[in-house]
């Protein structure tokens, strides 16, 4: 490699060369690559924190769609049984991923599954938010913002997830999830 010249205090220089041994020229290049390898190794550390995160699997997570009155955060898993065969589809990136495929409703991932016959997605589809281990059936999710009251026999996650949907910032005065 051809050598280059870096301008460096004087002072500086002669106290590092007065420190080590050896030529000064040879410390300083071992010191400039030990250095490009820690940069590299941070560059990596950060690239691997960021393609294991979820926002990068799932986007931004206070992102997602609406599916009135639900709000569908990204990360929500969807689940829908048909002809004895379960499908399950992810909120993500705010559209509905299901293999290679992204949808921008509910009803046409329904509908997808179901080969083009008219569904009520509602009493097709369960839903699984983030934080919970159960999946919830989608229209007893969307029962309770519409009246208020709980359905009876609810379980505790199906009651984490309907207070969740009630407590949604409504940042657009739409009322969307607390009727």
């Amino acid at each position: 490699m051809r050598p280059i010249s870096i301008q460096i205090p004087a002072e500086l220089f002669i106290e590092f060369a007065a420190r080590v041994k050896g030529d000064p020229s040879e410390e300083i290049e071992l010191l400039v690559r030990k250095h490009l390898t820690s940069l590299d190794e941070v560059q990596e550390a950060n690239l691997f924190r960021t393609v294991t995160s979820k926002e990068f699997n799932d986007g931004d997570p206070s992102g997602g769609m609406e599916w009135s009155p639900l709000w569908l955060p990204n990360g929500t898993d969807l689940r829908m049984r048909y002809r004895q065969k379960t499908y399950l589809a992810k909120v993500r990136f705010d559209a509905i991923h299901f293999g290679d495929l992204e949808y921008h409703s509910v009803s046409q991932w329904v509908r997808q599954i179901a080969r083009g016959t008219a569904r009520n997605a509602w009493h097709d589809v369960w839903v699984k938010f983030q934080d919970s281990d159960d999946f919830v059936y989608a229209d007893t999710l969307r029962q309770v913002p519409r009246t208020g009251v709980p359905p009876s026999g609810e379980s505790r996650a199906a009651r984490i997830i309907r207070l969740a949907a009630i407590s949604l910032p409504d940042d657009e005065n739409t009322e969307g999830n607390k009727k």
